[in-house]
């Protein structure tokens, strides 16, 4: 191409002004070479992230952990209190809805009650140092949250 930009250029062009517009052009590209290497670097280093976060035991555990395992999590929590801050009719209403959460047929109403018996025995939980009980009701109380926020 340069060639033949110069057959019709005078030569004082040809010698100077060519060179150098050949020289930024090297010079853009080059800079976006580089621009696009680093885009790909950053990329390649989220990916590695994801990997490592995909494969974090604490996140496979918690894609199959069910609302039922958590739901009986809890009633093993239950049966080591001495004095439960649920009634017994709060207890038989979490089970009941726990089992429509796992059903996926618990309705907004509901949801907010379950909400609140699992704060009410969270505090518990959490005073007793029951970190075993605080993460079942804290993933009972996200899934909640999330059929509230549809």
């Amino acid at each position: 191409m340069a060639g033949k930009i110069a057959e019709k250029v005078p030569g004082w062009v040809q010698k100077f002004l060519i060179p150098d517009l050949e020289a930024r052009i090297q010079s853009i590209v080059q800079k976006e070479i580089d621009r696009v290497m680093k885009l790909e670097d950053k990329i390649n280093s989220i990916d590695k992230r994801l990997a490592v976060i995909e494969n974090n035991p604490f996140i496979i555990a918690s894609n199959n952990l069910s609302v039922r395992y958590a739901s009986d999590l809890l009633g093993d929590f239950e049966k080591r209190l001495k004095g439960n801050p649920l009634t017994a009719y709060e207890l038989r209403r979490r089970r009941e809805l726990t089992s429509k959460l796992d059903a996926r047929t618990i309705t907004p109403e509901e949801a907010k009650e379950l909400r609140d018996i699992l704060e009410k025995e969270l505090a518990e939980a959490r005073a007793m140092g029951n970190f075993l009980a605080v993460l079942a009701i804290l993933f009972l109380l996200g899934l909640v949250i999330a059929v509230l926020s549809d």
